[in-house]
């Protein structure tokens, strides 16, 4: 083996906690930054309807109160079928207020 280090990068659950959610995105409570541009892969928890979604970071900033950063996501990739389920819970949310 060279001297050179190997590099990676590791996948772990977070906790998230949903500011906003839209069919085109969301803003979220995370306790640590990502990198915008990036694109990371999340599970909604949506009325006992898991959903994932693929997000691209569009913007980071630190959390006015309290520890954490407010993460803004587009939507760039999602399931036909999580679309649907999204969608419905989003109609039914916006139905209410």
């Amino acid at each position: 083996m060279s001297g050179e280090l190997a590099r990676g990068t590791a996948r772990a659950e977070v906790p998230v906690r949903f500011l906003d959610l839209s069919m085109g995105g969301a803003l979220l409570i995370l306790p640590a930054p990502l990198t915008v541009g990036a694109i990371h892969d999340f599970a909604l928890e949506l009325q006992g309807a898991l959903v994932w979604v693929q997000a691209e970071i569009r913007h980071v900033r630190a959390a006015e109160r309290g520890p954490g950063f407010h993460i803004g996501v587009q939507f760039v990739g999602i399931d036909p079928q999580d679309e649907k389920i999204l969608r419905e819970f989003v109609d039914a949310r916006d139905a209410k207020n």
